[in-house]
Parts: structure tokens; C-alpha cells; sequence
């Protein structure tokens, strides 16, 4: 099958068969956002790296404009992707500075349902029942983990040097889960903000690999944690949730600007991964919306 003239075309034994209008895939809105996508996300499209995605393989939306009060005649420039959202609060600041693309502390406003419209003003929600870990439709949701979160957190300086063993059950209970206690990736090391960090959730920010910088590939620090993800608002904890249908155990750990997940399960390359915040957003905030603009026919 393909996309020709926004039409699904199947072609079979020379005979071409129109099935329906098809929406093509937005492309990326604004010449910074293009930057930032490229910087880490050209070399997995281009297969040359064998990482997973920091944003996603293209928008999931358009460019739009939402409601901030800091910007320019009361909005900012934003656009989604997988695995966040990039915003433009300030454009007079310099373009190619680090910090005039964003991209948004959206874990928070799903666990807390507090919708940031503005640095100091917020619109109340309700906490969103999506699925923030594994399969659609399965515990848990963003509201099963707004018990955790802590920004400062108080890390119990007795379980720093130890294995993560906390278990997040069904009714928001904590109970000990010991299988992977020899497994040196799910030890805790002091973190940022308060919090014990897995180790392979650190090892995994300060990676070093192919970027894409100034018009060519160079060996680079691949992430500057604070930018892209953020500091942890949650300790690290197991959960047992749905995995392409299977249960699985997986570690995960919510900072301010992704969720990271650990699945022992997975290939080397995959075992950590960045959750869907900028879909599971989309889907929370505009939720009359399709939550995939451009789905196959």
C-alpha cells in the first residue's frame, strides 16, 4: 500500500484500488522544533543508531497554539509528538539557544490533573485514567500514580546501594517484589531532587552516541538530562501490567518531563524506554480529538 494524493492506494495485478481519503502524516512546524527532533531522533530514522526514540518518528499533530498567559497575545506555539511536547513560550529569545524549545513537565499535569496554562496559573482537571505504563487499558493509570509523586522527594537513605523492590498493586498498595534483587541495573544511587534513581534510569540519561549537530553526525553525550527529561518526582517502583498481552514486571520511574520504564524482558537496546506522555496528553487534553490524526485505512 501507498500514500498517493492523500489517497490509500493498494495496488494488486495492475489493478489500483482507491479505498478512502487518508490524512498525511503532519510535518514538523517550526525550524527549532525541526532541530531538536533532529538532534536525536534523525539518526533512529535514518538507522544509524539502534536506540529508541526520544520524540517519535514524526509529529502526532500539526503545529498549534495553546492558551499561556506568558505568551505572545496570551498563547505559545506547541507540537506533538510520542513522547512529548515541544513548546515556543518566549520567541524573542535566541532560536538557537537550548532552552527556546521546551518541552513540557506533562507527567505531572496527568498524574495531578493541573493543567499548566501559565508559570503561576493552572486549570483543574481530573487526573487521567490512561494507561501510563504497557497496554492501553490496564492498570496503571496516571490517577493510580499520584500517590507517589514528590517534588522534593525524601529518599530513605537506607535504600540508596540496595535493589528497587517496591511493588505497585491494583489498589495503589506497596508491597515487596524480590525477583530482581541481583540484578545491579535496578539499584538505587542518590538522584536528584530528593530521590533515589535506578541506576539504569542514570546510566541511560548521560548515554553517549550518534547526535545530529550542525548538519552532520557527531559522537556526543546523547541527552542533557534536565532538558529532556527533567528531575524524578516518583522513587522507582515495579509494576506487573500488560505488555504486547503478556504480563510482565517492569520498573518504571516518573520524572518531570518523561516516564521512563525498564523491562528486563525486552532486547538490550529496548529494556529502557520513554513512556508515550505527548500521545497520552493529547488524548487527556483534547479528548474529543482522534488520538491518532493520520490512522491507517
Amino acid at each position: 500500500m501507498r500514500r498517493i494524493f492523500g489517497f490509500a492506494v493498494v495496488l494488486v495485478t495492475a489493478v489500483v484500488v482507491c479505498i478512502g481519503p487518508v490524512l498525511a502524516a503532519p510535518r514538523i512546524g517550526n525550524p527549532a522544533f525541526e532541530r531538536v527532533w533532529q538532534r536525536q531522533d534523525r539518526a533512529v530514522v535514518e538507522q544509524v543508531s539502534g536506540r529508541s526514540w526520544t520524540w517519535g518518528p514524526e509529529p502526532i499533530t500539526e503545529a498549534l497554539r495553546e492558551p499561556f498567559v506568558e505568551g505572545p497575545e496570551g498563547q505559545r506555539a506547541v507540537q506533538y509528538f510520542d513522547k512529548s511536547r515541544m513548546e515556543v513560550t518566549d520567541p524573542t529569545m535566541d532560536p538557537n539557544s537550548q532552552w527556546y524549545v521546551t518541552n513540557g513537565l506533562l507527567p505531572i499535569e496527568l498524574m495531578t490533573g493541573r493543567m499548566q496554562v501559565g508559570y503561576s496559573q493552572i486549570e483543574f482537571r481530573s487526573p487521567a485514567t490512561i494507561s501510563a505504563i504497557g497496554d492501553p487499558g490496564h492498570f496503571p493509570t496516571y490517577a493510580d500514580l499520584v500517590h507517589l509523586y514528590q517534588s522534593p522527594g525524601a529518599v530513605n537513605p537506607s535504600d540508596l546501594g540496595r535493589p528497587a523492590t517496591g511493588l505497585l498493586n491494583p489498589d495503589r498498595s506497596v508491597t515487596a517484589f524480590n525477583d530482581f534483587v541481583n540484578d545491579p541495573a535496578t539499584v538505587l544511587v542518590q538522584g536528584e531532587n530528593g530521590h533515589g534513581v535506578a541506576r539504569v534510569f542514570i546510566d541511560f540519561q548521560n548515554q553517549s552516541g550518534l547526535v545530529y549537530e550542525n548538519g552532520r553526525y557527531v559522537n556526543a553525550q546523547v541527552y542533557d538530562p534536565l532538558f529532556v527529561f527533567g528531575l524524578p518526582v516518583t522513587g522507582a517502583f515495579w509494576v506487573k501490567t500488560m505488555v504486547g498481552g503478556k504480563e510482565q514486571p517492569v520498573l518504571f520511574q516518573v520524572f518531570e518531563r518523561r516516564v521512563l520504564t525498564y523491562n528486563p524482558a525486552n532486547a538490550p537496546a529496548f529494556r529502557v524506554e520513554m513512556g508515550n506522555v505527548g500521545q497520552h496528553y493529547y488524548q487527556w487534553r483534547y479528548p474529543q480529538a482522534n488520538p491518532d490524526p493520520y490512522p491507517a485505512p
